[in-house]
């Protein structure tokens, strides 16, 4: 995805790996092969491989630059972070993501918020980078905006919860010691982003997958985008609303919200940004003969 504009807000993508595959059933236990089949005849092999049953994944953030000020949403896995099983996949990676948001045109303290959309694992690592043994703020200029009803599920969950085994030690490493330096702002989930900048961003409750996860919507008179965090997580979701990742909040509803968004975008100009979806990642919802499909925007 290149970087586009909606008005005078610009919006980037900042990868930390793309193009990673996944068995399809890892990522979304008990799915139906008869939908990645199906997913096969409209999604190409950036998306899903032909010859076996895996699902390619991306994992970025995104950058807003809006007013003078510079939004990270999410912040993808971090390096040297200890994960356990069921996510040792990451397991103390070594990824450039640094480099590529140099490469992008901004250093560490060039960022003034970080937005996010929840506290799972992989969106909240580079909250936090490692120095001297410690873990300290990697954007040392930024308020961190997180919703006050993840904070307060997961401040308490250990690591034999369900949920708890992918989240516990990102909360650790990741989550409190921004709190601990002062630079973490608890938000509700209709919260309004720095009223003062040139465009609409607000945050909308999306629960389900963390039950306070949120989309983030950037809105002016140029157009409307929506970044989607993980209320959906791979296109082929599209053909069974129901398909689902492991270890969510309420997987039951988070497929309704999942309706919700592809219900109320469908056939309309506003660009969804979620947070898994290979490259181009930005898409609109169209739905050709009834049923939930994506047109990728390739610009």
């Amino acid at each position: 995805m290149k970087p586009f504009r909606i008005g005078d807000v610009e919006i980037g993508r900042l990868v930390e790996l793309d193009g990673m595959s996944f068995p399809a059933d890892l990522i979304f236990p008990g799915i139906d092969p008869a939908a990645i089949a199906r997913a096969r005849e409209w999604l190409d092999e950036r998306f899903l491989m032909r010859d076996a049953d895996q699902l390619m994944l991306s994992f970025h953030s995104y950058v807003i630059r809006s007013g003078g000020r510079n939004i990270l949403i999410d912040t993808c896995h971090g390096n040297d972070k200890h994960r356990p099983a069921p996510v040792d996949y990451c397991h103390e990676w070594q990824t450039d993501y640094l480099g590529n948001l140099a490469r992008m045109g901004l250093r560490p303290e060039d960022i003034d918020i970080v937005l996010c959309t929840h506290l799972h694992f992989d969106h909240v690592g580079w909250n936090t980078r490692l120095d001297n043994g410690r873990w300290v703020p990697t954007f040392p200029n930024a308020r961190y905006l997180m919703t006050r009803l993840d904070y307060e599920r997961f401040e308490h969950l250990s690591p034999d919860d369900p949920e708890g085994a992918i989240s516990y030690h990102a909360f650790q490493d990741s989550v409190l010691p921004v709190m601990a330096a002062g630079q973490a702002d608890l938000i509700e989930t209709d919260h309004v982003v720095e009223r003062d900048l040139a465009a609409g961003i607000w945050l909308e409750g999306a629960p389900g997958h963390t039950v306070g996860s949120a989309l983030i919507h950037v809105r002016n008179a140029h157009g409307h985008a929506v970044f989607c965090g993980d209320a959906i997580h791979h296109p082929v979701q599209a053909e069974d609303l129901s398909i689902h990742i492991a270890g969510e909040y309420d997987s039951a509803m988070s497929q309704r919200t999942r309706h919700d968004l592809l219900a109320r975008y469908c056939d309309t100009d506003t660009l969804l940004l979620p947070a898994h979806f290979a490259s181009p990642s930005a898409a609109r919802v169209i739905a050709p003969q009834g049923a939930f499909r994506f047109r990728f925007d390739e610009s």
